[in-house]
């Protein structure tokens, strides 16, 4: 089911009436997969095919996809080409362990990493083999590519730099317990520790800590990163906080407290904090708006300069416009939802059939739909012309 903005707002009364209460709670999901995903909705004439989130704000090649969620800043954002309509399968392989999270695909070669440990490295174009690299304590993990280096985590607090080309081992960081995943801007790699909590900042062509930082609850993969700060997330059971660090030396600018947190993201007016529900932050930790797009999924929203895209544990999967702070559309699946990847036109997700989906970034309709095998899909990567869907049984497809 789709429910577009004027629909939402017929419903639930105007967008004054939602800001007077202080905060904005979205449809957060908690939905069963009756509803008809190809509806016609309505419609407004605004959409968010106007991101400026693009190569050259980034620094990034326009077919790459390096890291979590492609930017140092996890946006989800890239300018692609992707597959828009009816795609055909590029390749399919099977991985020597279950994929969990997304792959990275950077100059034609896709890295990934499966939960045995074992680091992969295969041509886009073919999904012919390049070489592998197994890893003691490895763990299933989107990995971070660097100035010719894949960089991954262990379980047995390493932090590992492995040469694209070959899978050699450049560099060992030892760190103060498990690792969660990594997170690179400017030569610089960005990491924290569970058991032993510490946010680090590694050299990523040495391996050299340029600082550290003691936290008081367990890192969460994926630390955001922007011109504004380092966000570090940290949680335990129930408690979260988002840390928000100097790049420079890891002096401590503001934290922010929240129920259970996750990856953050990086936004150009502040900061996505993920816990219960998401909150988004001014650059000073002010919190601005408070949504709420489902719990159980770690991953950020997806970001454009217009809007946020994201989908929880019960399947929902809303649009939601970024100045007004309420829904442009509401779509419902079978969950848990994915991270979400965004191009100009198109929003990729994967759902708990599992299935590999296309909607209209405009309207939320859906444009298409591959069935996938394996019980539960990692987020999609978009890049060299295709997106790149893995699942737990170790199947790594790509669909152009």
């Amino acid at each position: 089911m789709i429910i577009s903005r004027r629909r939402y707002l017929a419903m639930t009364g105007s967008t004054a009436a939602l800001s007077a209460a202080g905060c904005t709670s979205l449809l957060d999901g908690e939905t069963d997969d009756s509803g008809d995903q190809n509806a016609d909705p309505d419609t407004d004439e605004d959409d968010e095919t106007d991101a400026d989130s693009d190569a050259s704000s980034t620094g990034l090649a326009a077919d790459d996809w390096p890291s979590f969620q492609r930017t140092p800043g996890n946006d989800g954002y890239t300018p692609s080409s992707a597959p828009t309509d009816d795609p055909a399968e590029r390749w399919s392989t099977t991985l020597s362990g279950a994929l969990e999270e997304q792959v990275a695909v950077v100059d034609g070669t896709v890295y990934a990493v499966t939960d045995d440990g074992t680091v992969h490295a295969l041509e886009a174009a073919s999904g012919d083999e390049i070489w592998t690299e197994s890893l003691e304590g490895g763990r299933a993990q989107c990995p971070c590519i660097v100035d010719g280096l894949v960089v991954v985590s262990t379980e047995t607090g390493e932090l590992v730099a492995l040469d694209a080309a070959d899978g050699e081992r450049e560099w060992t960081a030892d760190l103060a317990g498990p690792v969660a995943g990594p997170t690179a801007d400017a030569g610089t790699v960005y990491v924290g520790t569970s058991e032993n909590p510490v946010a680090y900042a590694i050299d990523a062509a040495s391996g050299v800590e340029r600082w550290s930082v003691p936290l008081a609850l367990d890192a969460v993969d994926y630390p955001a990163v922007s011109g504004e700060g380092v966000y570090v997330a940290a949680h335990s059971a129930w408690d979260g906080r988002l840390y928000a660090l100097e790049p420079t030396d890891g002096s401590e600018r503001w934290v922010h407290e929240a129920d259970r947190m996750r990856s953050p993201a990086a936004v150009d007016d502040g900061v996505l904090a993920r816990g219960y529900a998401v909150t988004i932050l001014t650059p000073a930790g002010d919190p601005r708006q408070r949504t709420g797009f489902g719990t159980s999924y770690p991953a950020p929203p997806a970001t454009t300069s217009t809007a946020l895209f994201g989908g929880g544990s019960g399947g929902g999967f809303t649009a939601l416009d970024r100045a007004e702070g309420v829904p442009d559309w509401h779509a419902s699946f079978v969950g848990p939802i994915s991270a979400t990847a965004v191009t100009d036109d198109r929003a990729y997700l994967t759902t708990g059939r599992p299935e590999l989906v296309a909607l209209d970034l405009a309207t939320g309709d859906r444009r298409w739909s591959r069935s996938l095998e394996g019980g539960i899909a990692t987020g999609p990567t978009v890049a060299d012309g295709a997106v790149f869907v893995g699942t737990n049984d170790g199947n790594l497809t790509a669909f152009e």
